[in-house]
């Protein structure tokens, strides 16, 4: 018995069709289709107003997302956590580069409390990176967002049967 989620993530319908059905199995060709975003995707979102880094990679990674059509209105939000995500990690690695990895306390030495934070922002913007098809092995999994599948078309032999 497996977790809720063993096993492979399911595939669109548009990739599976373009990939080929080797097991036969049935394919749900009912899967609902998603508009790409629209040029103003481009202007960061408001959460981000307080932060010019986070506010800086949005600039530079969402009209990239947008051209290649990997995005849509519904992934705004990952991309709002990638960012955010990314200004914390710089911020924790500026602050470890100005006060060591190894700090003095009273009770000694120590590893920077920056150092975890700054693994823990990196370890999210890994899973989003790979999630949005931002690294080059979630480029080969992330897909173009597919046009809605149309029925197939009728063959010679439609109606005669």
């Amino acid at each position: 018995m497996g977790n809720f989620n063993s096993g492979r993530r399911p595939q669109p319908a548009a990739i599976a069709i373009l990939r080929g059905n080797p097991g036969k199995r049935r394919v749900n060709r009912q899967q609902p289709t998603i508009a790409p975003a629209d040029p103003s995707f481009d202007r960061p979102p408001r959460q981000l107003a307080g932060d010019p880094v986070a506010r800086a990679e949005w600039r530079r990674v969402a009209p990239r997302l947008r051209a290649a059509g990997l995005v849509s209105e519904t992934e705004r939000s990952a991309l709002t956590a990638l960012c955010q995500q990314w200004s914390r990690y710089l911020e924790a690695h500026g602050q470890i580069r100005d006060r060591g990895i190894v700090v003095k306390t009273a009770r000694g030495m120590i590893a920077s409390p920056y150092l975890a934070v700054a693994d823990r922002a990196l370890a999210h913007c890994h899973r989003l990176w790979a999630e949005l098809g931002l690294t080059p092995s979630g480029r080969t999994r992330a897909a173009k967002l597919p046009a809605p599948l149309e029925a197939p078309a009728p063959s010679k032999w439609t109606g005669l049967l």
